[in-house]
């Protein structure tokens, strides 16, 4: 069906688009963009009686009056017909004078786009098994490009409007996906440069947070953006902003800034300061932990940690709350605390810390995440784990070790909506680097290791979302998914 949707109605759309913005890239990212609307709006299966009629109402619907189809001739028809079975994803072969007015080249990009969501809904198909599932998806992917789409267009008509760049919009980041998440946002992030290391996200929404340093005081600037189809950052829902206080000046030197991070607790953003103290004899450390609620308000200061001279404090955080261990150095010698976690409550209108609970490890943890499941991490650097390992601290302290993506050496955890627990890691692949996700199991028990089929210049994960950075058509997305 994609072939005989391409091949029939192509070159008539190709013309229209031709009429209105010319032979240019946009117009040719116009024209891909047009026939995937199209092709999710019919469906593969689609009833070839009545073909040409739901082609031309969905065209319609999308700006276009009305294309012709291109008849094919007798010694192509058979070519043409519907292939059953996958075999759509074939080419038809058929020479370029057959398609008069669409170049081959921009035929087989359009080809290949609805190829990436036919393996997409497939992949998702395996995933669910429910079409009710398929459905959503399909859904929102179709939003997203309907509302650019319509905005584009209208642009290109009237010769007003905004920048073309900000309607320009690819379904590749979409449909490269293969991995147990349901996609939430694809977000156009060509001129609109976003730090994967400080963007956190809560239900439904993208939290980003940003360092001002000034004159009049030092501030993180928080901002929350709904999820939602294909879009830019704009118009946040809520901002907020975390004012930094230096601990007073000790004698022979001043605290510096030195470092901040931010990410999710729940129902709660976190963010964390590090401060340097400046002296001849050393340098102490100092944490500030801040929480701010996902629904909008002020910010808290949850607690400080000290440490002594050459100390630092490893901190974790996750639906389950906030985790944290102090390592400090007196003469030479390393102290490791357990580590300390502690719930999120809220009490009149303000956050702090409930009571803490103490788990006893052996040397400073790595990769550590706080679950509803227990307390997840990497081993430690007293007792090291092999690669692909995962241990867990469950609430009544029985530690059990677990397997996730298959020799991993890196990696985070995320719950899925289902309360499964992911483990997410960088692989190698032909083209770069890129993601794999695998269940948390049992080692030696077999378990499938999903694996996203485009690589990517970035990632992230926290709570229960995984992001990354990808690039298609010439522009740069920032892809945000739920794992399931």
């Amino acid at each position: 069906m994609a072939h005989v949707l391409v091949d029939r109605f192509g070159p008539a759309v190709w013309r229209a688009v031709v009429e209105r913005m010319g032979e240019t890239p946009e117009a040719e990212d116009a024209f891909v963009d047009l026939m995937l609307a199209v092709w999710m709006r019919i469906g593969r299966r689609a009833d070839l009686a009545r073909l040409r009629e739901r082609v031309e109402k969905t065209l319609t619907s999308l700006g276009i009056s009305s294309p012709a189809e291109d008849e094919p001739s007798e010694a192509t028809a058979d070519t043409l017909e519907v292939r059953d079975g996958g075999e759509e994803l074939e080419e038809t072969g058929l020479p370029e004078a057959v398609l008069r007015d669409l170049p081959l080249a921009l035929r087989n990009r359009a080809l290949q786009r609805l190829r990436a969501q036919i393996a997409y809904e497939e992949a998702d198909a395996r995933r669910s098994g429910s079409r009710v599932a398929r459905a959503s998806a399909g859904m929102l992917v179709l939003l997203g490009f309907a509302l650019v789409g319509y905005g584009w267009w209208g642009e290109r008509s009237s010769g007003v409007g905004q920048p073309s760049s900000v309607h320009r919009a690819s379904p590749e980041p979409v449909a490269g996906a293969d991995l147990p998440v349901q996609v939430q946002a694809v977000l156009d992030i060509t001129r609109q440069p976003v730090d994967l290391g400080h963007l956190t996200f809560g239900d439904g929404e993208l939290v980003t947070g940003s360092l001002s340093l000034g004159t009049q005081g030092d501030e993180i600037h928080l901002s929350a953006y709904a999820l939602h189809g294909l879009s830019l950052l704009a118009n946040p829902r809520w901002t907020c902003k975390v004012t930094l206080s230096p601990p007073s000046p000790g004698t022979g030197g001043a605290w510096l800034f030195r470092s901040w991070s931010l990410s999710s607790a729940g129902a709660w953003a976190v963010v964390t300061v590090n401060w340097t103290e400046n002296r001849i004899h050393g340098a102490a450390s100092r944490v500030d932990v801040y929480a701010v609620p996902f629904a909008g308000g002020s910010p808290s200061r949850l607690t400080t940690l000290n440490v002594g001279d050459g100390g630092e404090v490893v901190i974790a955080t996750g639906p389950g709350g906030i985790a944290w261990q102090s390592v400090s150095g007196q003469e030479g010698v390393t102290a490791v605390s357990p580590v300390h976690l502690a719930p999120i409550v809220a009490r009149g209108g303000s956050a702090s810390l409930g009571p803490s609970a103490r788990i006893d490890v052996s040397g400073v943890v790595r990769n550590p995440h706080v679950t509803p499941a227990g307390f997840v991490y990497q081993g430690t650097s007293a007792a090291p784990v092999a690669a692909g390992m995962w241990v867990c601290v469950a609430p009544t302290g029985q530690s059990t070790v677990y397997a996730g993506v298959p020799a991993a050496t890196d990696g985070a955890v995320v719950q899925g909506e289902s309360g499964v627990l992911y483990a997410v890691a960088p692989v190698s692949s032909p083209e770069g680097q890129t993601l794999a996700m695998c269940a948390l199991h049992a080692p030696g028990s077999r378990q499938p290791s999903f694996r996203l089929e485009v690589p990517v210049s970035a990632w992230g994960a926290d709570g229960g979302y995984v992001d990354y950075v990808e690039r298609a058509g010439g522009r740069t997305y920032l892809v945000v998914a739920r794992a399931d």
